[in-house]
Parts: C-alpha cells; sequence; structure tokens
C-alpha cells in the first residue's frame, strides 16, 4: 500500500466519522427536543389537574411530586369500577442536586405560581 492510498483511506475514514458523528448530534438534539414537548405536557396537565382539584395552582412545581391524588381506576359502560388508584400528580422526574426539577437538556423548569405557567429555562426553549 502506497502512501498515497493510505492517505486517501485515512480521508475517507475522517469524512464518514465527521457524517456520522453531526447525524448524532442531531439525533440526540431531536431526542432531547420530543423529550422535553412531552414533559411540558406532562408537567402542564398536572398543573391542571392539581389546580381543577384543589381551586389554586401549585405554589411550587415540587408540590406535584410530593402531593397524592386520588381518582377512579376505570370508569366502564356501567360506570366506576369502584376501584381507584393514588399516585402523585407527577411521577418521577429528573432533578438537580436542589431539589428542582430539570428538563432533557439539565436545566431547570421554571414555574410561575400566579399563572400556573412552567418553561423551559434552555436557551431557545424558552417560548415553548
Amino acid at each position: 500500500m502506497t502512501v498515497v492510498e493510505t492517505l486517501l483511506t485515512l480521508f475517507v475514514m475522517s469524512v464518514l466519522a465527521v457524517v456520522l458523528i453531526s447525524r448524532y448530534e442531531r439525533l440526540t438534539s431531536e431526542a432531547q427536543e420530543a423529550a422535553l414537548r412531552t414533559g411540558l405536557v406532562n408537567i402542564r396537565q398536572s398543573i391542571e389537574l392539581f389546580k381543577m382539584l384543589n381551586n389554586r395552582n401549585p405554589e411550587d412545581i415540587n408540590e406535584l411530586l410530593e402531593n397524592e391524588v386520588m381518582l377512579p381506576a376505570r370508569i366502564g359502560k356501567e360506570g366506576p369500577t369502584g376501584s381507584i388508584f393514588v399516585h402523585k400528580y407527577l411521577m418521577l422526574q429528573a432533578t438537580d442536586a436542589k431539589g428542582n426539577i430539570i428538563d432533557p437538556f439539565g436545566n431547570p423548569f421554571s414555574y410561575d405560581a400566579w399563572r400556573g405557567e412552567v418553561k423551559s429555562t434552555t436557551k431557545g426553549y424558552e417560548a415553548w
């Protein structure tokens, strides 16, 4: 194998590595965005459920992780089955060292208790 062939092989391998790395980064970003959308929907629905049952917004977003809600487990054609389930308003979420719920990018969510609004603090995703 000549020096030219070796250099050509290294060049092709470098191009493939760059393409694969950029694709991996794009897929990672898309996955984080999808997780952020899902997380925001879950938190917002939990806030709405809390507000509906307690006639107020949670004082802190972590209140959703601490308090439990009791609801009918199944409603069939004949009505409720009589069984119930008890769960937290918001199921297990990733938190930072201070106990703040964090988004998929590792930044804490911002919560306005007066309005009952939650947002990401990650740059570029604040308006989601």
